[in-house]
């Protein structure tokens, strides 16, 4: 199966994004510090019943740079990313920081989304701000300090951060891989665009306060590493979702579709069977 890399200008970003398949559109989002990069394991199943558009998110990878954005408008990005590539009925599939960006689009253009899938994140105002006292670095990165002290150690402190406490299966990631995603934080303006999706938080709290409103009526699935979030994921989509479905990864940290890739195909295929 082929992996086409592109880009396209929406919104006065330019957003590189992988694309492979035919069919139905499946929109892939990745999360923090990761890049589309993280979903090449599943892309090749996926792709041959959809359409798979894997984007570098603005800000990261090969997108533009950007630093000063809500997670609304990285929602508008990729929904008219998708407009631009002839879509109108899209399935989405977040993870980590992907899940307030797809949550965002869906809560916005909810006769457009055909099903959700989420994982390793509560929603912003639906749970995630309850994680804030027992996960130190929501406050670390959105503060003024966090560029100072890690610009230059890098490496250090995403394999450490990340790749480190974030892991269950330490084999998912090969040195090369980690290395790979730590680079794409020491370009010039990377990391600053990085620690600026932990700045949008506040905003995208009272944004999904007022806009994700229940009832979601398309089908929404939860999944969580049993290693990591557990089920926090589902609880917290289960308030505006009522129909949920959900699944828990075994032997699985936060990083699914990397750590259990055969496992995340199997559940996606199963529930977003066309």
């Amino acid at each position: 199966m082929t992996i086409e890399e592109q880009s396209a200008v929406v919104n006065g970003q330019t957003l590189h994004y992988l694309k492979a398949g035919a069919g139905p559109a499946l929109l892939l989002v990745h999360g923090y510090p990761e890049s589309s990069e993280s979903w090449r394991k599943v892309i090749p199943q996926l792709a041959k019943a959809f359409t798979v558009i894997a984007p570098d998110t603005r800000g990261v990878g090969r997108s533009s740079v950007a630093d000063n954005f809500s997670l609304e408008d990285v929602a508008d990005d990729l929904y008219g990313l998708m407009k631009c590539l002839g879509f109108t009925n899209v399935r989405l599939v977040g993870q980590d920081f992907g899940v307030q960006v797809v949550g965002a689009y869906a809560a916005k253009h909810r006769d457009e989304v055909s099903a959700l899938v989420v994982i390793e994140s509560p929603l912003s105002a639906f749970g995630l701000e309850d994680l804030f006292g027992n996960f130190w670095h929501f406050g670390f990165l959105a503060s003024p300090f966090a560029e100072m002290l890690i610009a230059g150690r890098e490496k250090e402190f995403f394999e450490a951060f990340a790749f480190g406490a974030f892991v269950f299966r330490k084999d998912a990631f090969s040195p090369s891989d980690i290395d790979r995603y730590i680079a794409n934080q020491t370009r010039p303006g990377r990391l600053k665009a990085g620690l600026a999706y932990y700045r949008a938080l506040p905003a995208g709290k009272a944004f999904f306060a007022k806009t994700a409103s229940p009832p979601w009526t398309f089908p929404v699935l939860a999944i969580d590493g049993d290693h990591s979030l557990n089920g926090l994921t589902a609880r917290s989509f289960a308030q505006i979702a009522p129909g949920l479905k959900s699944h828990v990864a075994p032997g699985c940290g936060h990083f699914v579709q990397e750590e259990q890739p055969e496992f995340l195909v199997r559940a996606l295929l199963d529930f977003l069977a066309v």
